[in-house]
Parts: structure tokens; C-alpha cells; sequence
């Protein structure tokens, strides 16, 4: 966990090494609103598919342990039949709680019936959604209840399993990254009237210079300084 009013300092100390007096003046709120996009920034740059090939699984894995307290485990949802010539069936990850911001590549997999055989585990291949009738045609690719895999593509928060008909799909299960808490700090009020409350980072205090110097880049964007753009943007590479 990391405390709020470290991250508030750190971002003060950052802006005002770097940048001149008219940079010190930023609101309360603007820091607030920059943090938590900050958040959402660094967890998306954690789980990019871009760092998993650039720096290999090894890395991705330390990656993944930096925001483990963010990982929903053996989560699921019933699926629910399409009626669609393709014999799919789907289910909404907007329903999940907490609510469900991204998922961990790979271990997403459904239980499935066909006759007596209840509930068979089958993983499920990520295809992309333009190559599924070319993957439903290929002996190789197509769903298998015997060799216990399924083909799946998922569209924005929906995933969208594909059968061949003899098999129904009934959970998906998986793990996923949530979003996190957002911070805050008492001293303003919302947009919706209500007075702001102290709320500390959720994320481990080790991300701490990462999350700040993300903020303060989106600050300094903000207000066109350019020396703390450049600096911020430096230390984010070194990050990596």
C-alpha cells in the first residue's frame, strides 16, 4: 500500500525540481484525477502482450507478481447459447465483481457436458475473430470434447466459445486483473457534490516511484513542461 500524501509530495517535488513557479499551482483534484490515471496506465503497461515478447516470460512473470494483490483467481460465468450457425455460446465479463479490467493470458478454460460426461474441463484457444472459420474448417484447430479444447475469441468484455455442436458449454472459468481502488484525498469536492475522503493506493509500495512518475508526465503534458515531460519519461524507461 502506498500513501497518498507520499504520492501528492512526490508529485509536488518532481514538478517543482523541475519545471518554474507556474507548474506549483496545480489543483488538488488535478493530481488526484492524474494519479489514478496513472493506475490504469502502469497495469496496462504490466500486462502488455508487447512486454511479454520484448523481455520474455521470465520478466512478464515478475510483472504479473507486482500486481498479484490485483489478481481475481478461479472466478466464473454461466454461458449462454448464441443460436448462432457457428454453434457458439458467450458469456459478459462486465459481470463480474470485482469489477474486471483486464485477463491473465492462458488461463481462461470451460466445463462443459456432452451425454453422461458432466462438467469436462476444456481449454480454450484464443483465436483472433476474423481467422474463426478458417480455425472451425482445420481438423487440427476446430472444438474437441475428446481432446478437451475449444477455440474462443473475445470482443471488448465478451468472451464467445465455438462447439461443434455435440457439447454444451455451461461456466467459463478464469482469472483476471480488476481495476483498482482509486485514490483520493479530503480536501475538495466531486463532481457529484460530495466532499473527497482520503484513500491510499492499494498497489505495493515498491511501484511507488513508477506511479508517480507516470502522473507527473501526464501533468507536465498538461501544462506544457517539457523539462518534466523529458524526465519523467526517462525514468519510466529505466523502469522497465
Amino acid at each position: 500500500m502506498i500513501d497518498i500524501k507520499e504520492l501528492l509530495y512526490d508529485i509536488d517535488l518532481k514538478l517543482n525540481k523541475i519545471g518554474s513557479n507556474e507548474h506549483q499551482g496545480i489543483e488538488l483534484e488535478n493530481k488526484i484525477i492524474a494519479l489514478n490515471d496513472a493506475h490504469i496506465n502502469l497495469i496496462k503497461t504490466k500486462f502488455s502482450e508487447n512486454n511479454v515478447y520484448k523481455a520474455g516470460l521470465d520478466s512478464f512473470q515478475k510483472r504479473y507478481n507486482d500486481l498479484e494483490s490485483l489478481i481475481e483467481k478461479d472466478k466464473f460465468l454461466p454461458m449462454t447459447n448464441d443460436n448462432t450457425p457457428l454453434k457458439s455460446w458467450s458469456c459478459n465479463l462486465d459481470l463480474l465483481k470485482p469489477q474486471y479490467m483486464l485477463g491473465i493470458p492462458g488461463s481462461e478454460y470451460v466445463l462443459a457436458d456432452k451425454g453422461d460426461c458432466k462438467s469436462n474441463p476444456l481449454v480454450i484457444s484464443q483465436v483472433k475473430h476474423g481467422d474463426i472459420n478458417t480455425v472451425l474448417k482445420n481438423s487440427n484447430t476446430k472444438p474437441s470434447f475428446e481432446y478437451q479444447e475449444v477455440p474462443g475469441t473475445i470482443t471488448g468484455h465478451r468472451w464467445q466459445i465455438f462447439t461443434d455442436g455435440s457439447f454444451t458449454p455451461k461456466k467459463l472459468y478464469l482469472w483476471y486483473v480488476r481495476y483498482p481502488k482509486q485514490v483520493d484525498f479530503e480536501g475538495y469536492i466531486h463532481f457529484d457534490g460530495k466532499p473527497s475522503t482520503t484513500i491510499n493506493s492499494e498497489l505495493p509500495y515498491y511501484l511507488k516511484e513508477e506511479l508517480v512518475d507516470i502522473a507527473v508526465r501526464n501533468l507536465a503534458l498538461s501544462t506544457e513542461n517539457q523539462n518534466a515531460v523529458q524526465a519523467s519519461s526517462i525514468r519510466n524507461n529505466t523502469n522497465e
